[in-house]
């Protein structure tokens, strides 16, 4: 069942990394977590035929390739668009310019970091349970 797919998390600050491998720790979900610190590379691992993730959680500002433009890349290459994975940007901007870009790179959400940790961690959890429940009422609806 694709809720318990992998949970590709891209982000290229090592802090901010350890922080969300504790956080999906402490929630104990199933899905393994895949952590990119370079996002060509995530592009590179999208682009394979059978990878399928349960769904995207994507800093905005990274070197070589920042998260709005592996956002469209993903938009525009109909291998990776057709995967239809929900993809989630993560950032510790929260300027109404990012947050508009974001929405019209019809973006499923936006999380802002912040400094407190149990914040961020309800968001997370919060995230990754509508998204379980959104998947398992699609699917009881087909069946």
């Amino acid at each position: 069942m694709k809720r318990y797919k992998d949970i590709l998390i891209i982000e290229d600050d090592e802090d901010d990394r350890e922080i969300l491998e504790e956080i999906f720790r402490d929630l104990g979900y199933r899905n393994k977590l895949i952590f990119f610190s370079d996002s060509t590379e995530a592009l590179d691992y999208l682009r394979q035929p059978e990878i399928e993730p349960f769904i995207i959680i994507s800093d905005i500002n990274m070197p070589k390739l920042g998260g709005f433009e592996l956002r469209n890349i993903i938009l525009e290459e109909e291998i990776l668009r057709d995967k239809d994975i929900p993809y989630i940007f993560i950032s510790n901007a929260s300027d109404e310019h990012s947050i508009k870009t974001a929405n019209k790179l019809s973006a499923q959400g936006y999380i802002h970091k912040g400094d407190d940790y149990n914040k961020y961690k309800e968001k997370i959890r919060n995230l990754i349970d509508y998204w379980v429940e959104n998947i398992n009422s699609f699917t009881s609806k087909r069946a």
